[in-house]
């Protein structure tokens, strides 16, 4: 009987962790794309603007060549802003098809009494095994 009871406290205790375990809520759409956007903007925004000129292999495994955005001449195209922000956040992804997903970017400016946050959406589309952003608008 002594043996039989850490057996099965064991048992009961492995049982309770494989029982708990939570599913993804998020479509393999959406979670390929975030990690190839993740990915981006983490370079993008580690990188200044004369390394990024000399990376064009980089660039090129994450944006679209076809790459559309709303921003004007003084506007960073994948921030929509002049200035860089100190950070970003992937948020919610809405799946427009098999193919197709639109992937919120919450980007944040932040200074010594405040935190700005502003949101872009990359839409981004699949072309082969790869995830291609191919527009960067505001909504």
């Amino acid at each position: 009987m002594q043996n039989l009871l850490p057996i099965l406290c064991i048992s009961h205790f492995a049982f309770c962790i494989a029982a708990c375990s939570i599913p993804s809520l998020e479509s393999q759409q959406c979670a390929e794309a975030r990690d190839s956007v993740k990915d981006f903007y983490s370079w993008y925004l580690g990188t200044d603007a004369k390394t990024r000129t000399q990376q064009q292999t980089t660039y090129d495994r994450f944006i679209a060549p076809g790459f559309q955005t709303s921003a004007t001449d003084d506007l960073d195209p994948f921030f929509l802003s002049p200035t860089m922000p100190t950070t970003f956040k992937i948020g919610k992804c809405d799946v427009d098809n098999d193919s197709r997903v639109s992937i919120q970017v919450q980007l944040y400016w932040r200074y010594e009494s405040k935190t700005d946050q502003k949101e872009v959406y990359a839409e981004v589309a699949r072309s082969g095994d790869k995830w291609l952003i191919e527009k960067v608008a505001s909504r």
